[in-house]
């Protein structure tokens, strides 16, 4: 039986890699159809410290839910994660399917290059600037279908300058 995307449908599963198509700094995707949420992952090269943390997360969710109130659409979700693990930082984003946005997406990397720069992970590609419009418009289209609900949970990760989706 082929996976289908966000539980039964073929857009959610293109959402998921346009996303990572599009965004070479997000590690990977997760949807959990349990409580609608999608959970973007970052990674940075060096660990934060619980200072460092402690003043960037509250300042980049509130940017994030200034920008959610701006467009009418407060998040019901809006949650910064981190896990260190050697000297490295896991940065988890995790948002409700029914207002996150793929302009929210890229606020969000754009943040992370600005505080981060060359620490943050990144998998480079060639993809030129029409055909990134076009994955914009299509990851906000796949974002609009998984809205309308689904089930099955799916993970998208990178594996050698390729996407891999895996439903669990």
């Amino acid at each position: 039986m082929p996976v289908t995307g966000w539980g039964n449908t073929l857009r959610g599963l293109g959402a998921m890699i346009a996303v990572m198509m599009r965004y070479p700094e997000m590690s990977s995707v997760q949807y959990q159809p349990e409580d609608g949420t999608l959970t973007m992952v970052f990674i940075l090269r060096r660990s934060l410290s619980d200072e460092e943390w402690g003043s960037w997360a509250p300042a980049t969710c509130e940017l994030l839910e200034t920008y959610r109130h701006l467009t009418g659409t407060p998040p019901t979700v809006l949650e910064l994660r981190r896990t260190s693990v050697d000297h490295s930082t896991m940065i988890e984003l995790v948002r409700d399917v029914k207002t996150v946005s793929v302009e929210e997406a890229g606020m969000m990397i754009e943040i992370l290059r600005d505080q981060f720069g060359p620490d943050l992970v990144a998998d480079p590609h060639e993809l030129l600037e029409e055909e990134m419009i076009v994955q914009e418009e299509n990851i906000q289209a796949n974002l609009e279908a998984l809205k309308k609900g689904a089930s099955g949970q799916l993970v998208a990760l990178r594996d050698d300058g390729r996407v891999m989706v895996y439903k669990t």
